[in-house]
């Protein structure tokens, strides 16, 4: 995992990176110990509690030298007691690909994610066409949500609070880009590489005059878990221009999306506390 957290504010995730396990943690023995042979550093798990410790921190162990934690599996005196039902249940714990369809065993979890859809659907929105780079409209976003609820996508282990954007993305079906307003990048791909549109004054994707036979959609595709090897997880986000007949289709443009995992947990929780403080004093 690439996010770690606290006994000052254990459910918070914090981007690990050195920099901020040093600023966090001070380096003081709690987290950081010496048994005589080596250096060991420890930190918890946002999602479950449970105590993780650093690989790379100091001493590289892996090929790929990437700073990352994994669950330790046992109580660290001091730190944490292992909870074996808590990480059993963590979205760290064994992460699985967005095609994996493996269902949740914790039912409660399936109606967090649908409502944190509900609730904050503004928010995942604005965080997909932040990294996305294109706006999505009202009707485009009906049709999104129809996806996801035929998918049943909420019912499974792969999409949790921590990915909720990218996992609710990658279960929707391809969707049809004319009319869609795109951002620079993806205008400039646009008029380069394709056949049948462009990109109007004010971004909008327009078809070519005269020309008809093709339609431009975007969808998303190759979902990679982040490891000691790879980083972050990752997802792509592909437009495509496809013939009517289907005989024929091409890429336009690929975008490789990574998750800010901490980022998105983070603003979700202050917006339950905000509407909660809301209930509360209105």
């Amino acid at each position: 995992m690439n996010v770690f957290s606290t006994l000052e504010k254990p459910k918070v995730p914090v981007v690990l990176t050195q920099r901020n396990y040093n600023s966090k943690t001070h380096r003081a023995e709690t987290y950081v110990r010496n048994d005589g042979r080596e250096v060991k550093s420890y930190a918890l798990c946002p999602a479950c509690e449970n105590p993780v410790t650093l690989v790379n921190r100091l001493v590289p162990k892996t090929d790929a030298q990437i700073l990352y934690a994994r669950h330790t599996g046992s109580s660290v005196p001091g730190l944490a007691n292992h909870d074996q039902g808590a990480y059993e249940d963590c979205p760290f714990h064994n992460p699985e690909r967005f095609d994996s369809k493996t269902p949740r065993k914790n039912k409660e979890r399936n109606d967090e994610i649908r409502n944190a859809l509900i609730n904050h659907l503004h928010l995942v929105v604005s965080t997909l066409e932040k990294a996305i780079g294109i706006t999505f409209a009202d009707g485009l976003i009906v049709e999104m949500l129809k996806d996801f609820k035929a998918s049943e996508g909420y019912k499974y282990r792969c999409v949790n609070l921590y990915n909720l954007p990218f996992g609710f993305a990658y279960m929707t079906e391809a969707r049809d880009l004319w009319g869609v307003k795109v951002d620079s990048v993806i205008a400039e791909k646009i008029k380069e590489n394709s056949n049948g549109f462009t990109v109007g004054k004010y971004g909008g994707v327009e078809r070519k005059p005269n020309i008809k036979g093709s339609i431009l959609r975007f969808y998303f595709n190759n979902h990679r878990l982040g490891n000691e090897d790879s980083g972050s997880d990752c997802i792509d986000f592909v437009v495509a221009e496809i013939e009517k007949s289907a005989t024929k289709s091409k890429v336009i443009y690929t975008k490789s999306l990574e998750f800010d995992s901490a980022f998105f947990f983070n603003t979700y929780m202050r917006r339950e506390r905000l509407h909660s403080l809301a209930v509360s004093h209105l």
